[in-house]
């Protein structure tokens, strides 16, 4: 806490005094608050041990807020949603051909999808075209009126993008929705935090919260290998590999402190000034908020 809060406020307060870039920055700034946030819910766990697992819910649920956070900031560097269609569509198709074995049990994702929209000029815009000698399709009525002409403009749609970003996004909301579902499980009994017993909803959260994490990452990096050279000034590479340590380091490393701790290979303690007991469960708890 003493280290990492001021670090990361001074870098919050840096780009928050150079609010050039408003559309970028505040990515960027909501992806520091982390720091800062993991600083003080650690050192809470391990002072009010009892409501640990309340305050490292609403961690969790943060932490996949960053990963969205980082994805939306890859689009705003693109000069934002519309134009990384347009960008998209002129990609070859190879690029939404998937990797490692997905290619076998999923479709290729179209990099861009033509929409056809019927759209009317206004009388003021025909008149304007006509006094300029331009005739765009406007026809004059009799009495001095014009009548506008619909016609058809073709717009783009990305489904890459939108699949990557539903990717994204289902992580997000799975953690919502998690988050809700262990603080109930954990007023009444039923979570059993480290406890891979089937009558316990830490195994099932566990599972869940696995394969949407791995496939958010998945999509992380699917979407960086199809733009990985427009994306190259900012060098994204050093901050995707910190993003994607940030949330897979942690995970993995509360599930296998969880599994040490079941298999017995953390001991209880007694505290020498209190004489408190440490249960196994407890100390694998502060091991994970002190890492």
């Amino acid at each position: 806490v003493l280290l990492g809060f001021p670090i990361s406020m001074c870098g919050i307060f840096m780009h928050l005094t150079n609010y050039y870039q408003p559309n970028v920055q505040c990515y960027v700034v909501r992806i520091l608050w982390m720091v800062p946030i993991y600083s003080i819910q650690s050192w809470l766990c391990l002072r009010y041990i009892n409501v640990a697992i309340y305050i490292e819910t609403l961690r969790d649920f943060y932490e996949s807020y960053v990963l969205y956070s980082f994805f939306q900031f890859l689009v705003e560097v693109l000069q934002g949603e519309e134009q990384l269609t347009l960008m998209l569509k002129d990609k070859s198709p190879t690029r939404g051909v998937h990797m490692w074995g997905l290619q076998w049990c999923v479709k290729p994702w179209l990099m861009g999808q033509p929409v056809s929209r019927r759209v009317s000029f206004t009388p003021d815009r025909i008149k304007h075209a006509a006094a300029g000698g331009g005739a765009i399709g406007a026809s004059a009525s009799s009495n001095g009126e014009t009548n506008s002409r619909p016609i058809k403009r073709v717009e783009w749609t990305s489904p890459f993008f939108i699949k990557c970003k539903f990717g994204v996004l289902q992580y997000v909301l799975l953690k919502f929705v998690s988050a809700i579902f262990v603080m109930v499980l954990e007023m009444y009994g039923l979570y059993k935090e480290g406890d891979f017993t089937p009558k316990g909803g830490y195994l099932y959260i566990c599972i869940l919260t696995n394969l949407s994490q791995c496939w958010a990452l998945y999509c992380l990096i699917f979407f960086y290998y199809a733009l990985k050279n427009e994306l190259g000034p900012i060098r994204p590479v050093g901050k995707f590999l910190s993003v994607k340590a940030l949330v897979f380091f942690t995970w993995w490393q509360s599930l296998g402190i969880s599994i040490l701790a079941m298999m017995g290979l953390i001991p209880h303690y007694t505290a020498f000034n209190t004489e408190r007991e440490w249960t196994s469960e407890a100390v694998a708890k502060g091991m994970q908020d002190w890492l």
